[in-house]
């Protein structure tokens, strides 16, 4: 790479395309040669702001842009493409940001942008990629990569803001304290880039769409459906197949919505309540177990016990607890864990929990001599929760009782696609909540899924907690440890 062409590719991001070689499944590419019409349009209608943002005197073109798109239409990609040209050929030196949803979706960010040094082993010798940072060597401008951290944006100064997924961001507050920061530079460049969402004509993400698509000054535009060249009609056939109708009408044909969640379909959800109340006593012959999801302060705690059945293979929600914080206060833990103990020595039933903010109350719950789990919220975890509730529920093999709160929090999960397959996910509600009784279900649905599979439940010795490990008063019933046969489940579950 010759100091002309870097001097050409210097003055216009067009000539950066044309050079850039990018990733197909026909190997290293550039750019320019594979680009979609409707992505050459996108790019093109930025590219004068971008520009100006790198001291250049240039008219027309956009400083603002809300670009919606659909699963698998370069949204992350190009955002990629955009702040690379931006650090490597800007003179000054430049401040950007890019907010992601989630820690998952901001390193996407950063691997598309490592990638494109991996092809271009000239540009690499320009930027350096650190965890949450991308900078130029050269200039010392810099690319911070936020996740849903409202608190880290305010103070900031930005000469670009780069927003992935907005419609998938749990809270408005870091839009709100992104949007605000680019009044403050004249040449603030802000490009929105995210598929249709949830809650059509009332969400906070719709009502921020909407302003962008009216307002003066703002480049919008709208993939209608899957028009991306390389998606191929097999694959949307499998996609179709294993998305609820709603998700893959938001994820792919890039539609939005106007319920809360579309994990579920609410016929699913109300065909599964059969039951007429909640399980008081352990039946012969089935196997408990307890998913529990903890908070403190902003969301609720709860729990959610599941019954599983061998013989049948169905799965039943036997009992569910939720715990809402005071206003201004804290959720009583000395309540959850009693209650979780009692539960879990009644019913012989191992404790499977999320470890954030729950790990002391599962120390205190092992002391009890009860078993405990952890689920971290690991890519792997996140998968298999999303995808063990969409097999259940399709294959209709889930018994529900009717609970307000765990119906009303069903019907709000999403489904989104990550790197390592779906993750569930729901909006906070104005009360407070995030779904928990619904999340609490999800952790607990794998180890039921795979007990209602075997017959192989083995009864073991009495049960003998310590002396002083659980108080005969407060309706704990010690018991015999009911476990299901360890050899047959999965080495995750036993």
């Amino acid at each position: 790479m010759n100091a002309e062409t870097l001097r050409t590719m210097a003055a216009d991001p067009a000539e950066f395309r044309q050079r850039v070689l990018i990733d197909t499944d026909e190997g290293p590419r550039p750019l320019a040669a594979v680009v979609d019409p409707w992505q050459r349009v996108d790019f093109q209608a930025l590219d004068s702001g971008w520009q100006r943002l790198a001291g250049q005197t240039v008219d027309g073109g956009f400083n603002r842009a809300y670009l919606e798109r659909g699963r698998g239409h370069s949204k992350t990609s190009d955002l990629a493409v955009m702040a690379c040209w931006a650090l490597a050929f800007a003179p000054a030196q430049l401040s950007g940001v890019v907010a992601a949803a989630d820690k998952d979706q901001a390193r996407l960010l950063r691997d598309a942008i490592n990638r494109l040094l991996n092809l271009n082993p000239w540009l690499r010798l320009a930027l350096d990629v650190a965890l949450y940072k991308v900078t130029c060597q050269r200039t010392g401008a810099e690319l911070i990569i936020l996740a849903s951290d409202a608190a880290s944006s305010y103070g900031l100064t930005p000469h670009f803001i780069l927003i992935d997924e907005l419609t998938h961001w749990q809270s408005g507050a870091l839009w709100e304290s992104l949007i605000s920061a680019a009044a403050k530079r004249a040449n603030c460049l802000v490009v929105i880039i995210s598929n249709a969402g949830l809650g059509q004509g009332r969400t906070w993400q719709w009502i921020a769409r909407e302003a962008c698509r009216t307002g003066p000054g703002w480049y919008f535009s709208r993939c209608d459906g899957p028009v991306a060249s390389w998606i191929t009609s097999d694959r949307l056939d499998e996609q179709r197949r294993l998305l609820p109708p709603k998700a893959f009408a938001r994820l792919w044909l890039n539609e939005w919505t106007t319920d809360d969640g579309d994990c579920l379909d609410p016929d699913l959800i109300e065909r599964a309540i059969t039951q007429s109340g909640a399980v008081s006593e352990p039946v012969p012959g089935r196997t408990y177990c307890v998913g529990l999801d903890l908070a403190v302060r902003r969301d609720y705690a709860a729990l959610a016990l599941l019954e599983a059945d061998p013989n049948s293979k169905r799965i039943r929600v036997a009992a569910c607890q939720v715990w809402k914080p005071p206003r201004g206060g804290e959720i009583d833990l000395a309540a959850v864990q009693t209650f979780t103990a009692q539960t879990a020595r009644r019913f012989r039933a191992p404790i499977f929990y999320d470890p954030h903010q729950c790990a002391l109350l599962a120390q205190n719950l092992r002391n009890e001599d009860l078993r405990c789990t952890e689920v971290p919220f690991t890519g792997a975890n996140c998968a298999k929760m999303a995808s063990t509730i969409l097999q259940i529920f399709n294959e209709g093999r889930i018994d529900l009782f009717r609970h307000n709160q765990l119906i009303d929090d069903l019907r709000r999960l999403t489904i989104v696609q990550r790197s390592f397959g779906f993750k569930l996910e729901a909006a906070r509600d104005l009360s407070g909540g995030h779904a928990d009784s619904a999340f609490a279900l999800a952790i607990g649905l794998p180890a039921a899924a795979a007990a209602a599979q075997t017959s192989n439940v083995v009864i073991y010795e009495p049960f003998r907690p310590r002396v002083g490990a659980y108080d005969s008063g407060s309706g704990g019933l010690p018991s015999m440890e009911h476990r299901i046969g360890r050899s047959s489940l999965p080495r995750w579950l036993r």
